[in-house]
């Protein structure tokens, strides 16, 4: 497991109500661990049409507040699953946003 790399983590507006609203989105950097997905939830994913890419450990299961994306080493991606171990960390598993490098 990698340590000490950080994320920003992307929280979308409530969706827009007229013709002129837009989202907003806002973000906050924290900080994680990077591991790797492991092969048996891969393939269950992928035989679902997901493709799980990476891992992220939060420190802290409460530095998570819902956000459904976030961008790490400049790649974005969406939050697939998250789960609270039993040391109060959280885990991310994320899946790259179609269409962006």
């Amino acid at each position: 497991m990698i340590r000490a790399s950080t994320v920003k983590l992307i929280k979308a507006s409530p969706e827009p109500r007229g013709v002129f609203d837009t989202p907003v989105e806002t973000e906050r950097q924290v900080y994680c661990d990077v591991a790797s997905v492991g092969m048996r939830e891969t393939y269950e994913a992928m035989a679902s049409g997901y493709a799980p890419e990476i891992k992220l450990v939060l420190s802290d299961y409460a530095e998570y507040q819902g956000e459904r994306k976030c961008l790490f080493e400049g790649v974005r991606y969406r939050i697939l699953r998250t789960y609270v171990r039993d040391d109060l960390r959280i885990e991310l598993v994320l899946e790259r946003e179609e269409g962006l490098a």
